[in-house]
Formats: C-alpha cells, structure tokens, sequence
C-alpha cells in the first residue's frame, strides 16, 4: 500500500513537472509566433501568413472581378459610348486607329454628288487616338463613379487632284495639300449617376474641353500657292498673274478685281481694268464661247495657260487669304472647345428575350468657337448601338447606327465666283460683256461672300467584332459605312477604325 502511494506522489509528481514543462515550451512558441497586427502588415507578400504569393494572384483576380462588373468588355460598344465607368484605381490606356479614303462623288452640294467641283479630287485621311483613363471615387454624396479621360489625337491627311470653280470645267485649280499634326487634345470627365442595379438603366453624364494644341493654319500647296490651268491670257504681263494688270488701276482688296480675268474676251470693256476710273462696273463678263473653248472637248482645251493661281498673289484663298486647308481638314480649331453629353446603357440577363446583351444610346454636342474669321460649326451626334456575346466570354458582336449633324462652317471675307450667266435684260442694258441679246450666254466673274464647304446631316451604320481574351485586354475592328449624305461638303462612303484597350 505505501508502495502504491508513494508510486503515485512519484507519477503526480512527474506530470507536474511535464505540464509545467509544455506550458513554458507554448509560451515560447507564442513569442514566436507573429501578432495580427503582423499578419495584417505582411498581407499579399512572399513571406506573409496569410496568403503569401496566393494572396496576390487573388487580388489580381479581383482586378478582373471589378472590371467585369463596373465596365463588362463584351457589353460595351465598340466605339460609340456608354454609362460604364472604371473601377475607382483603376486604369486603362487606349489605341485607335482610324482609316477613309473621299472621291470626287463624296462631296455633296445640296444632297447630291458635286461632281461638277470635285470630280477630279481625292482625299485620304489617317487619324490615331491615344487614350488614357483612370477610375477614381472621391467617397463623397453624389460623388462616386467617375473616369478622367486624356485624348491625344494625330491626324494625317492628304488632298490630292483638280477642283473647277462653281463647276466650271475650263478652270482647274490644284486641290493639292497635306498636313501631318497632333490635333486638339481633349481632356474629359465622366460621371455615372445611375446605376442599373437601382434603376431600370445606367446614365452617365461627361463634359470636356479641347485645347488649342493643334494647327488651324495648314495651307494648300506650297505656302498656300497652287497650280491654275486656265483659258490662254493675250500677253506675258496677265501670264505671269493678273494681279499686277488688276492692282495697277483698281483696288477692290486682296484679290483685285475679277472683272479683268477674262478682258482679253471682250476688248470693249477693257477700259474697266486699264483705265485709272473704274466706278461701280457691276459683274465683268465674256461671250462664254471663248472660255468654254478651254474645257474639255472645247478646240482650245490643249492650248490652255498653266501657271499659278490668277488672283491674290497666287495664293488660293477659298477658305481665307492666307490659302488655308478647309476647317475639316485642319488638325484643330485655333481656339478651346467643349463638349457635353448623356449616355444610356441597360444590360439584359441571359434568361430575357434577347439574351445575355446590352443597348446603348445617347447624345454628344460640341461647341467650337470661331478664330481667324474661320468656325468649324457645332456638330451634335447621336448613337444607338447593341452589343451582344456571341462566344462565351471571348466575342461579342456589335450594330451602330451614328449621325452627325453638323452646322454650316463659315469663313469670313469675299472670294470671286465664276459662272455662265444667262443674259437678261438688264445685263443687255448695262453692257455687260458677252450679252449683246437677251438670252446670250455669258461668262461673268462677281465678288461674292465665301460660302459655306460642309454641314448638314450624315448617317453611318458600323458592325464591328469584339474581342477579349482576358478581362484586362479588348480588341475591336468596326467598318463604318455611310447610308445618310449631307446636305453639303465631304462624307466618307466608309471608315475603317481599330481599337487595342489595356486596364491594369
């Protein structure tokens, strides 16, 4: 019996000093051990607890959650807009390129083909976007969801060919210019203030400005000089120019007086331009049997004078003194310009009648101000576009339909307009040259305002293929193709447009 106890005093004895042994072996594990608060600075780092490597491809795979969720890239249009905006951190950089090529029976005048003008001219143009994005929220009311945008266009454009004045053929007018320039570059704020999952669709507002950073002065030819092939002038003096014959006896401002171009045509009036008075004159005209010989088919169109332009120094001035390119075919507009606009989005679910998808809409206005005398003219556009998966999560396809509508440019000062008149009364009255009777046929030159080259409406239908490979990657081709012309000025039949986005 004492055996037995004093065996038990030995055993609790024992695993006393064993317990007390295993408490002092935790406790120093524990101070080895790292604290929360360790844990929470070691967060997504190699040697961190808790998660490590793993932790980092997980919130790299939230990266692509959140994009997914805030701007889905086979729910987004092609190129048009919408009411998505990047995650708040995110960023995103854009590459677009841009492609068309205007014949002669692109340019319209009054709805139809201006071929009278134009027929002998092509342009070509090619137009980057370099674009840049970040999502940001500023966690306030009323001021969460928005994305900055930087746009960085280069244009290249080239203008090659003959025009013929008012669309008369014996004049043919070197159409000739490039220009090779970063245009205007714009900075834009998007702000959503709707939600889908609150609303029955997202809305989203954007405004922006343009500064002056692109050209608004590129020229025609050289310096603004080109090339006239023109009815034979009767003396070296008007084949160097007539501005020298013009300026000696009349001055009616930069561009002389255009009653003379033609005096060789009707001797009788020629004291309108050698004679030191001139008074009011009205519009100088010719028998248009003598012009109209140098048109095509006309007996003298292989003898015809090819020299410079035969007004304002030889510098075509269309557009404005100093031979400038169209506004069109400027890189900017020589001013700041805004623009502001809505878009609306609703996202169908797979289970509804048109399947997993998305419809967008929406309207865009730009204010451009006028500079040199020239304005491009506001232009409003309006889109709709649907946008619909057609491989899982790879493709998707997309239907836009955009319309420009542009207001007439303008550009300020005169020009001197040909034309065949047809003698009235009143011309045979005043003795205008070429109208001996009434219903002769007579050339007639007359200073007139410089008119308006493009506005109006132009409508443009574009499929296009999206494809993303990965949430953070997207890639688009689109075909543009005109269904709508204007009323006035240029409208490509086609644009061919690529787009590469990245998000990181």
């Amino acid at each position: 019996m004492k055996y037995f106890l004093r065996s038990g005093a030995s055993l609790a004895f024992l695993l006393s000093i064993a317990a007390g042994g295993g408490a002092q072996a935790q406790e120093d594990v524990d101070k080895d051990k790292p604290t929360a608060a360790d844990r929470y600075l070691e967060l997504g780092t190699e040697q961190g607890v808790l998660g490590g490597e793993e932790q980092k491809a997980f919130e790299r795979n939230q990266i692509k959650t959140q994009i997914l969720t805030f701007i889905p890239p086979l729910l987004r249009p092609a190129f048009t807009q919408h009411a998505f905006v990047l995650p708040p951190g995110a960023v995103s950089v854009g590459l677009t390129h841009r492609y068309t090529r205007i014949e002669g029976d692109d340019f319209f005048r009054n709805g139809s083909p201006n071929l009278a003008v134009f027929g002998d001219s092509t342009v070509e143009r090619n137009l980057t976007d370099f674009d840049f994005l970040y999502g940001f929220d500023l966690n306030r009311k009323y001021l969460h969801g928005f994305t900055l945008r930087v746009n960085v266009p280069y244009l290249s454009s080239s203008v090659d060919g003959f025009i013929h004045p008012n669309g008369q053929q014996f004049i043919s007018i070197e159409n000739a210019g490039s220009t090779q320039e970063i245009g205007d570059v714009g900075v834009f704020l998007k702000k959503k203030v709707w939600d889908q999952g609150n609303h029955p669709f997202g809305l989203a507002v954007v405004g922006a400005v343009f500064f002056p950073t692109g050209a608004n002065d590129e020229t025609f030819g050289s310096n603004g000089r080109v090339t006239t092939k023109r009815p034979q002038p009767p003396n070296t003096i008007a084949a160097q120019g007539f501005d020298a014959v013009m300026k000696a006896n009349v001055d009616m401002g930069v561009w002389g007086d255009p009653r003379c171009f033609f005096h060789n045509f009707n001797l009788g009036n020629r004291a309108l331009c050698d004679g030191p008075a001139m008074g009011d004159g009205g519009a100088f005209g010719a028998p248009s049997a003598g012009p109209l010989s140098f048109a095509p088919g006309g007996a003298n169109f292989d003898n015809a004078f090819i020299g410079d332009f035969p007004f304002n120094d030889g510098i075509f001035g269309r557009f404005s003194a100093d031979g400038r390119l169209p506004s069109t075919l400027q890189p900017g507009t020589g001013d700041f310009s805004f623009l502001t606009g809505g878009f609306l989005t609703r996202q169908f679910a797979p289970n509804s009648f048109l399947g997993r998808s998305a419809g967008h809409i929406g309207v865009i206005h730009k204010f451009v101000q006028e500079e040199d005398g020239i304005d491009f003219g506001d232009t409003t556009t309006y889109f709709a576009s649907f946008v619909k998966p057609i491989y899982k999560d790879f493709v998707a396809m997309d239907l836009t339909f955009v319309g420009f509508d542009k207001q007439n440019d303008s550009y300020a000062g005169k020009i001197p307009e040909p034309e065949i008149h047809v003698c009235d009364a009143v011309d045979v009255a005043g003795a205008v040259g070429g109208c001996g009777m009434i219903g002769d046929e007579a050339f007639v030159f007359d200073v007139v305002d410089r008119p308006s080259f493009s506005g109006g409406f132009t409508g443009m239908v574009a499929p296009s293929l999206i494809f993303s490979p990965d949430p953070q990657i997207r890639m688009t081709v689109s075909g543009l193709i005109r269904v709508i012309e204007p009323d006035l000025g240029p409208a490509p039949p086609f644009v061919l447009r690529a787009n590469l986005e990245v998000i990181f």
